[in-house]
């Protein structure tokens, strides 16, 4: 293959920019909230665009019929190398709908912005993904395989999408890119080699319960109190028991977030002995369930040590580790490229702030993945009124084909 191979592609693309955006809003106008978690509405809308792409060779598959993922074959003249380009079909819940100027499923596309619920995280993507698999697809000199990969469940940890098909051997490929967004003060600043992880976790808090008329006379531990307070010395000082190496990616270490939700109480007139709150934690490469679960436990001890009417307990929830891929991946390199010629523009090599599927393909399935490179940023994902630039979605689609194409010519 030749540069000629990746004009027609791009060619291809250039004539469908605003049939790609018109794509992306489509995916917004259709709701995948998680929770609750629903994703066949989307997953409808992504297999008929690609079957009218011409891409039929489309499976749908899950553990729950709610819960589909999409498989998408694009194969090549011949054997050689396989690339799986994967975007997830939900997104956060909108949150408090009167923080949005405009209503979440209904994109606006306005002084150079797409504005609604998913757009850079990340049905932009989503739609860059199936024009960048037409693109291949009409495009039929390459060999080896592209596969598109839609997954369910990535905004709840993945239990119905990419950590299900990864263990039940649904997933196979040499390389794979997840098209998370991956700018944090500009869109497409960076490519990101590490998915940080996420061990999420609760504390429990007992206390006495009883009437609160006689707090004064009886002696009694106010859980919601005790709770405040270990809040409080959670967040000054957990961090300084975290045992981790450095990385160069990662300077400022792992992310403490303490409170996340907190629940306490029962009632007026009822002393509370009970509270819980829960923490996220964003992990390194080299930090394990085991480790941090004894760091943590070691804090608490000494929390308790410190004041002994406080009892609080650890309550496990999950932990998806951290992946890294090297830089001399040849996948790196076409990406790179492909976004200097696209965009003019060659992206720094960094590490994604938050988790991604990430860990299931590369530590479960063995395909080494990039954890991020997509449009949007990451900052207004999550968030009210969340936008991205209105090109981004065309210009996704145009860099995920040039980079496949590269990166497929390895199979010549």
């Amino acid at each position: 293959m030749t540069d000629s191979d990746i004009d027609v592609a791009l060619d291809f693309l250039e004539q469908r920019a605003d049939e790609i955006l018109d794509f992306a809003r489509d995916l917004i106008r259709t709701p995948s909230p998680n929770p609750p978690g629903d994703e066949r509405a989307v997953a409808d809308v992504v297999a008929q665009r690609l079957e009218s792409l011409g891409i039929t060779d489309v499976t749908r598959l899950g553990v729950d019929e709610t819960r589909p993922n999409l498989i998408a074959r694009v194969p090549g003249t011949g054997p050689g190398l396989t690339l799986i380009l994967s975007a997830h079909l939900d997104t956060k819940p909108a949150g408090d709908l009167d923080a949005w100027e405009t209503d979440p499923w209904d994109p606006v596309v306005a002084d150079g912005r797409l504005t609604g619920l998913g757009s850079g995280d990340m049905k932009a993507a989503l739609a860059a993904m199936v024009y960048a698999a037409g693109a291949l697809h009409h495009h039929s000199s390459f060999k080896g395989e592209l596969v598109l990969v839609c997954t369910a469940d990535e905004e709840a940890g993945s239990v119905f999408g990419s950590k299900w098909l990864a263990e039940n051997g649904h997933l196979s490929a040499d390389v794979a890119v997840i098209g998370e967004p991956s700018g944090i003060t500009e869109e497409w600043e960076s490519l990101h080699l590490v998915s940080r992880g996420a061990a999420l976790f609760k504390v429990r808090v007992t206390g006495t319960q009883m009437h609160s008329s006689i707090s004064d006379r009886i002696q009694g531990v106010n859980a919601t109190v005790q709770m405040a307070r270990l809040i409080d010395r959670m967040d000054r000082e957990l961090k300084s028991y975290l045992t981790f190496d450095e990385h160069p990616l990662c300077p400022t270490g792992p992310t403490v977030n303490v409170g996340v939700m907190a629940e306490a109480g029962v009632f007026y007139g009822v002393y509370p002995g009970r509270a819980e709150f829960a923490c996220d934690l964003r992990t390194l490469p080299g930090m394990t369930e085991e480790s941090v679960r004894s760091d943590i436990e070691r804090f608490l001890s000494a929390a308790m040590a410190d004041q002994p009417d406080l009892r609080a307990e650890l309550v496990w929830e999950l932990m998806v580790p951290a992946t890294e891929i090297e830089p001399d991946e040849p996948i790196v390199d076409a990406l790179l490229a492909a976004s200097h010629r696209v965009r003019g523009a060659t992206p720094e090599l960094n590490a994604f702030p938050g988790a991604t599927d990430a860990p299931h393909f590369q530590l479960t399935a063995g395909i080494p993945c990039v954890a991020a490179f997509g449009p949007g940023m990451l900052p207004r994902a999550h968030s009210p009124n969340e936008w991205m630039e209105s090109t981004g979605a065309h210009t996704a689609a145009q860099i995920y084909a040039a980079a496949a194409i590269l990166y497929l010519k390895e199979s010549e």
